[in-house]
């Protein structure tokens, strides 16, 4: 479990690098509807190395900026908790649809959970901090919202995605949302977690106090 902890943001990007040469590979032979799943696939673990591991500082983002905690090593994000919501994310919310593609609402919550990123990461946590760039916001430009964008379109297109996909699709992200992003991390919140952030993961913050 040590190990993983870690490293998780290391086995995710080398996951991805893989999931990308085969899909390079066996691109031709692969429908457009599952090219696009396997990328946002792809998008959130790079989304997820950059936050954790390059630049790597969102646990100094989101404990100093967004919580003003006297102890952003470790509260209210610590890296146990970061490792769990996210793996779930990556490997649950974001494989699911790829294994069950003609599934549309099932795609739809990772795809607005992509836009979702931009809010936070693009528009509240920028405002919040005073800055311009935060560890996630490149997946999100880069990846999340094109990709998005193009998973849309295709689904409308192909008239693919029914009332009944659009309502589950957008009920499945919000509860998404709330379990895994905004209670998950007060659950598994710990004053006293011997999980810590290193000062290169609480990066620029690891000295302030906001």
């Amino acid at each position: 479990m040590n190990l993983l902890r870690k490293y998780w943001p290391d086995l995710g990007i080398l996951v991805g690098a893989i999931t990308g040469i085969v899909i390079g590979m066996n691109q031709q032979n692969m429908s457009e509807l599952n090219l696009i799943l396997w990328l946002s696939f792809v998008a959130i673990l790079v989304h997820q190395f950059e936050e954790y591991r390059w630049p790597g500082y969102f646990g100094g983002l989101f404990n100093v900026v967004i919580f003003k905690s006297e102890h952003p090593e470790r509260y209210p994000l610590n890296t146990q908790s970061a490792m769990i919501i996210n793996l779930i994310i990556a490997y649950v919310v974001y494989l699911l649809p790829v294994l069950f593609p003609n599934v549309i609402w099932l795609a739809l919550a990772p795809i607005f959970m992509g836009f979702f990123q931009f809010i936070w990461h693009g528009i509240f946590a920028n405002l919040k901090a005073k800055t311009v760039y935060n560890p996630g916001l490149f997946a999100v430009l880069v990846l999340h919202f094109p990709i998005g964008g193009w998973y849309i379109h295709y689904i409308v297109t192909h008239h693919l995605a029914g009332a009944v996909d659009w309502v589950i699709g957008s009920i499945y992200f919000i509860v998404a949302v709330y379990l895994l992003i905004i209670k998950g991390n007060m659950w598994l919140k710990n004053m006293n977690s011997p999980y810590t952030f290193t000062k290169k993961q609480l990066g620029p913050y690891s000295t302030k106090s906001l």
